[in-house]
């Protein structure tokens, strides 16, 4: 069995502003910087109760994975694996807006995205479908990666986190919007066989 624990990175300015943030970098906010320490806690507790031993961590390239998981994993000694698959969508020429700007300077490019839905393609960016693909590559590189009973941290994205669970465990991207992915909680799925069993959500 092959053990998976998602950690969504901590808040960020951008959450905290609405702004899209895909490929842009944006900073972790003090309410982050609050949440990576009962992050640590949070995961040295998991580690005790089921007596986990972690192989490996793995993040996307934007730095606001890396900073949420760095000292979880100098505290492991682990190398941090960056995974450009792993990244979020890509907003193109919106990043850094919210959707209320979108709706009130360019009213038809909002119309497309509540009629396109999924295969709403951002203006120089990507669609819906493109970056389950991406997480979809991201996730059968990290389970042929990893080796059989063992227990791997993935620092990701929102986004990303959605698209992988939706992948796993319904073989589908049209399942992305049932899973909410909070900032710096814990999700874990379980891998074996092909087959993917979800032990905790937001922890």
């Amino acid at each position: 069995m092959k053990r998976l624990v998602f950690i969504r990175h901590a808040s960020t300015v951008a959450n905290e502003n609405g702004l899209l943030c895909g490929s842009t970098e944006t900073d972790i906010s003090e309410k982050g910087k609050l949440e990576i320490v009962c992050l640590k806690d949070k995961i040295e507790k998991l580690k005790q109760e089921g007596n986990w031993k972690f192989s490996k961590v793995y993040v996307s390239n934007s730095k606001r994975t890396e900073e949420t998981v760095k000292d979880i994993a100098d505290i492991e000694n682990l190398e941090i694996i960056k995974i450009k698959d792993l990244g979020e969508i890509d907003f193109g020429d919106f990043e850094g807006k919210t959707f209320e700007w979108i709706k009130n300077e360019y009213p038809k490019e909002y119309d497309k995205i509540c009629r396109e839905g999924f295969e709403y393609r951002y203006p120089n960016g990507e669609n819906a479908i493109e970056a389950y693909e991406k997480n979809k590559r991201a996730i059968e590189y990290i389970l042929e990666d990893m080796e059989d009973d063992s227990t791997a941290i993935i620092c990701a994205h929102g986004g990303s986190i959605r698209n992988i669970l939706s992948y796993m465990l319904c073989g589908k991207l049209e399942n992305h919007w049932n899973f909410k992915i909070e900032n710096a909680k814990i999700t874990v799925l379980e891998y074996d066989y092909g087959f993917s069993v979800l032990t905790k959500l937001n922890y």
